[in-house]
């Protein structure tokens, strides 16, 4: 969709009345002669100042319009395929930070020695985001308290940038799952449905629902159609096998979790995984499963046009210099 142009220094275009001071005559293009019926036509001559001056009245317009900032905002584009709105919520807590204990019997799933359970994450969740094209992403981390760290954006950048940021301090004390899973779903709210929608619960487990939490959440994603993903990420045979129903005599934060996601209105599956590799299969398959058709109207950022007029410019410069050798040496 185009939209007129605009300008960031709109001051500056006063300046542009200084493009016609080409078409002053200077004194040194005078030359003295006793009648100037006697000079010969010089049809040449005339072109080469045409040329020259109309090259140096581009070329201050260009640079005056350039100091101008001109450019596009508000352009929107359409964007149609496959895909959904995944909001990734990770587990921000310092657990997080010990190293895989993996259980895993199969030599080829192995984790790499001192290799964390935040780094196996992050690589998994790098993966998925660079394969989902049509996708819009908000990513999340949950501790102490919840943060939004990139809102619901196709900007593979920022998402790549605040999955990284995750690896830097030690983490929170505190594993609030709570208020992270009712701040997203939360987020969902007033967004006009235009794809499937699906939450990606990254966590090694530790936390515990009150009564209150599990109804706001079972409420918000009834409301707004939000599919739920559990990737557990299992400490070895320290916490308990989720593939195995629990059992209701089972009080482990894990065991309850996965007995109250089993309970929701919407879509619910877990993924236990305790190497890399697993992780990457879990995340593969969401992929496969969030691939309903998307079409949606995005905004883009504005586009800077002034490097254009710059160039304009320069070319303009490049071809006065070279009006200039060529008088030279016809003096010659």
């Amino acid at each position: 969709m185009s939209t007129p142009p605009d300008f960031l220094y709109p001051w500056a275009l006063v300046l542009l009345p200084l493009a016609a001071l080409p078409l002053l005559r200077r004194s040194i293009d005078t030359l003295p002669y006793s009648w100037v019926a006697w000079l010969p036509r010089d049809r040449a001559g005339r072109v080469v100042a045409f040329i020259w001056r109309a090259a140096a009245m581009v070329a201050l317009a260009a640079v005056i319009v350039g100091l101008a900032g001109p450019g596009w905002s508000g352009e929107q584009t359409r964007i149609t395929g496959t895909g959904a709105e995944i909001l990734i919520l990770m587990d921000g807590s310092g657990s997080m930070n010990q190293p895989i204990s993996s259980g895993s019997m199969n030599v080829a799933d192995a984790p790499t020695a001192g290799e964390t359970k935040n780094q196996m994450a992050r690589d998994a969740i790098t993966a998925f985001v660079a394969q989902r094209v049509n996708d819009r992403f908000a990513f999340m981390l949950f501790g102490t308290h919840p943060m939004l760290a990139v809102p619901f954006t196709r900007d593979r950048t920022v998402i790549d940038a605040a999955i990284a940021a995750t690896g830097i301090g030690r983490g929170t004390p505190d594993t609030l799952l709570d208020r992270g899973i009712q701040y997203a779903v939360e987020l969902f709210d007033g967004r006009a449905r235009m794809s499937s929608r699906a939450i990606v619960l990254v966590s090694d487990g530790g936390a515990r629902l009150d009564d209150v939490a599990r109804e706001h959440i079972r409420a918000g994603l009834s409301r707004n159609g939000v599919a739920f993903y559990f990737v557990y990420l299992r400490s070895g045979i320290y916490s308990p096998d989720l593939h195995v129903r629990p059992a209701d005599t089972d009080h482990s934060p894990e065991a309850e979790l996965h007995r109250f996601f089993l309970s929701l209105p919407t879509p619910y599956r877990l993924y236990q995984a305790d190497s890399p590799q697993q992780v990457a299969r879990a995340m593969s398959d969401i992929a496969r499963n969030e691939n309903a058709p998307v079409s949606f109207i995005e905004r883009l950022p504005r586009q800077d046009r002034s490097a254009w007029c710059y160039a304009t410019a320069l070319i303009c410069c490049a071809l006065l210099i070279g009006v200039w050798f060529m008088q030279k040496r016809s003096l010659r």
